[in-house]
């Protein structure tokens, strides 16, 4: 304990006694940066449906035509009554779809990134529908028709109005929003996550229900004197004030907070950036306040310390009850003297600091103004009950009020009602200082909190736009939290395989067949692309591109490991099945005495989600995966013409010595791919993990050496099993018009057998052994 006041030092309970008597707030920590950045780069992309969507519009629509009736003076309808109860049932329904995949994804933060998106939603709303009534007001008052009329002037009448109160509307519209939140989270909502998750509160109860954020920053002293002492509405008098509390207590403050560092006052704040400066008048107005009152190592401190629960600062200046002190938590004796030294500590410091005066008439104002009847007075009955305009000021000021027919009457009404407030035991002063204390705590608290709101609504994006749905979900980036089941879970994509397919002699095929007047588009699509689509439907596969002279197909990898959805094993069996097709084909091409096509294969894969853009309705696919699967795929004619394949098909690997005409100039290595399915190294690898491979070696006709392959079953999504034989091949050097066998530690390719003879072969050998 410094040395404060030595005489009572040690009639006082020791530090660690006081501090255990102080109750701590346990705040979970927002965690929705491990989401990642949408396709702006800047927000992280959520979308909650269209049918919360609607719901949510149709009840702050009717909460907002209320309000307005009410500021015209015209006959309130009951518009929000059937509203709210479908926009209760739709957010319980959502709510519970979100907490429960937060559980099967072990996430606390997507039941974070839910609730700020409803809140986003919602405050939104209520400006966008206030936005929409001035706009309306305006164009029917503009109407030629009206201009002459007394319609005309009623509606210009109805509009300054509203523009002058759009900032209360806005305030009581978000109270009630708020007020049935937490009606439902009362009905079961906080329950169903305590119970499914462990925390009853994923956001913090006070930042969910935080005024600064109903105010849209601190609001007008209006309605902000309806929830702080209007003292504070002043951001220089609540800058001083909180120095003073804090200084007060400055032997018990938490280690990240600094009562002998005065926070940078608001107007010279450093403010943090943020996304959307075209909305965000309350995001900028609570960080000026915010940092006007609270340390850089506070803000930066999520985790919430003793201060920020209120009660803790009024208890430690002996409470705001009638009996005075009060001993709280606290029963060791010593307390009261502590709760009385520290109660008039701060008052004096208030009173140096010129607020102790308008402190009391904070209270007293709360007390006294709404049994008024009058609207928009606040700060004139303020400055009067402070001292700082007299009765006869406010007898002028009072006769310019709407609804004030007789000022010296109502100044007579406010006489008698201070006197009765001055008479309750609550008004003694040491119980207002004690109060003002957590007030002052709960105004930076609400100010932490709401900024923190603030920021995490400023990181999201609501997508609503198909074109960015699109986008955004074809990106594996869109945070889905749809009743209906349309979830995408961010993750759930973790690689991709691409199979493309190279076709040949596409250009002489079609050219015989007009000189022939055969449809070749018939053709095509009889033997061909019509099979080859039920091929793609029966593996999960996608269409990237298809065209005369090649075919890109893809096939997603979920975060299952391969367990069951095997990406690259069905690639592998797409790639065969488009083989056998082709040749299927062949055969009715000579049947017709057609010349042949032939096709070159490469299945590649990349451990991560493609990326999706899109060209208007064109949806084109970036991946890695791609340019590897047209290298496989590929034919280099130079090769093809000077090592020549037996029986012109098949596959084949060689690096071009250096040196020679056959080189290179990348270094890379070429390929001779005539109806042959080459799978990358990556892929190979992924192959291994997805199902069980047996390894053998056998002699193939043609072949010098034993080959190494590898075998396996894979099953489609009709749960029909296919065999898959893959071969291991060394790579050859390019030397003129020879090619070279290599050492056993040179470079390797594999090479999906598409023959069926040898696969049966290969399938026999396996059975008996």
């Amino acid at each position: 304990m410094p040395r404060l006041f030595p005489r009572l030092r040690s009639t006082w309970p020791a530090p660690d006694v006081v501090q255990a008597g102080l109750r701590r707030p346990k705040f979970a920590r927002l965690r929705i940066d491990r989401f990642p950045r949408g396709v702006d780069n800047l927000h992280i992309d959520v979308a909650l449906g269209p049918l919360l969507g609607r719901v949510a519009a149709g009840y702050v629509s009717a909460l907002v035509r209320e309000e307005v009736q009410r500021l015209w003076k015209h006959k309130v309808s009951d518009f929000s009554g059937p509203a709210a109860q479908g926009f209760a049932q739709v957010l319980q329904d959502h709510h519970r779809a979100a907490v429960k995949q937060a559980r099967a994804e072990n996430r606390l933060e997507r039941v974070q990134l839910f609730q700020l998106a409803v809140l986003k939603l919602l405050l939104g709303q209520i400006d966008a529908e206030i936005s929409a009534l001035r706009s309306e007001l305006e164009d029917a008052r503009s109407q030629p028709a009206r201009q002459l009329s007394g319609q005309s002037l009623k509606l210009h009448q109805q509009a300054v109005i509203l523009g002058r109160q759009a900032g209360h509307v806005r305030y009581r519209v978000a109270r009630q929003l708020m007020r049935e939140i937490m009606r439902l989270e009362s009905g079961g909502m906080k329950n169903l996550r305590k119970s499914l998750l462990g925390h009853a509160w994923p956001l913090p109860e006070p930042l969910l229900m935080n005024p600064i954020l109903q105010l849209d920053g601190v609001g007008t002293p209006r309605d902000f004197s309806r929830v702080y002492p209007i003292l504070l509405h002043d951001p220089d008098a609540a800058r001083k004030a909180n120095a003073c509390v804090l200084h007060t207590l400055t032997a018990w403050l938490p280690e990240d907070v600094d009562a002998t560092r005065t926070p940078v006052p608001g107007e010279r704040a450093v403010a943090t950036p943020r996304t959307e400066q075209g909305t965000a008048r309350g995001f900028h107005e609570t960080e000026r306040r915010m940092r006007g009152m609270v340390g850089e190592l506070e803000i930066n401190d999520c985790s919430g310390n003793w201060l920020d629960l209120p009660d803790n600062a009024t208890a430690l200046l002996g409470g705001a009850e009638a009996e005075w002190p009060v001993p709280g938590r606290w029963q060791p004796p010593g307390i009261a003297p502590l709760q009385r030294r520290l109660n008039k500590r701060l008052a004096a410091s208030l009173a140096k600091a010129g607020l102790l005066r308008s402190v009391l008439a904070s209270y007293e104002l709360a007390a006294v103004y709404p049994a008024l009847g009058i609207t928009d007075a606040e700060s004139m009955l303020f400055d009067f009950l402070k001292g700082a305009i007299g009765r006869k000021e406010l007898l002028r000021r009072l006769n310019a009020i709407d609804g004030v027919n007789d000022s010296m009457a109502m100044l007579r009404r406010i006489d008698e009602l201070r006197k009765n407030y001055r008479g309750s035991p609550a008004a003694g002063r040491r119980q207002l200082v004690a109060r003002f204390a957590g007030d002052v705590m709960r105004l930076r608290r609400d100010l932490k909190l709401g900024w923190r709101a603030f920021f995490g609504m400023d990181s999201l994006k609501l997508v609503v736009d198909e074109h960015e749905f699109s986008l955004s979900r074809a990106n594996d980036l869109l945070q889905v939290f749809f009743h209906e089941g349309a979830a995408a879970v961010r993750g759930d994509i973790v690689g991709h395989v691409i199979v493309r397919a190279d076709l040949r002699g596409t250009t002489e095929l079609t050219a015989q067949m007009r000189r022939r007047n055969l449809s070749a588009s018939a053709h095509f699509s009889r033997f061909f692309f019509d099979p080859i689509s039920r091929l793609v439907e029966r593996f999960g596969a996608h269409k990237v591109v298809v065209q005369g002279d090649a075919l890109l197909l893809s096939i997603l990898e979920h975060g299952d490991g391969g367990a069951e959805h095997p990406a690259v094993a069905r690639g592998c069996c797409l790639a065969a099945g488009i083989l056998d097709q082709a040749g299927i084909m062949n055969i009715e091409n000579d049947r017709l005495g057609l010349p042949p096509i032939e096709l070159g294969l490469g299945v590649a894969y990349a451990d991560e989600a493609p990326i999706y853009l899109y060209d208007h309705e064109c949806k084109l696919t970036v991946s890695p995966a791609i340019s590897v699967a047209q290298q496989l795929s590929a034919c280099q004619l130079l090769l093809r013409e000077t090592c020549p394949l037996p029986g012109d098909s098949g596959l084949l690997v060689a690096a071009p010595v250096h040196g020679t005409e056959n080189n290179d100039r990348n270094g890379t290595l070429v390929r001779c791919n005539v109806n042959g399915i080459e799978l990358d190294a990556a892929a190979f690898a992924q192959l291994n993990a997805e199902i069980p491979l047996r390894r053998l070696k056998m002699r193939d006709k043609g072949r010098q050496r034993p080959v190494m392959l590898f075998a396996g079953v894979c099953a489609d999504l009709r749960g029909e099993s296919h065999w898959l034989v893959v071969r291991e091949q060394s790579v050859k050097l390019w030397i003129g018009k020879q090619l070279l066998e290599t050492d056993k530690e040179g470079r390797h390719f594999f090479e999906v057998v598409s023959d069926k003879r040898f696969i049966e072969r290969i399938r026999e050998r396996l059975s008996d052994a």
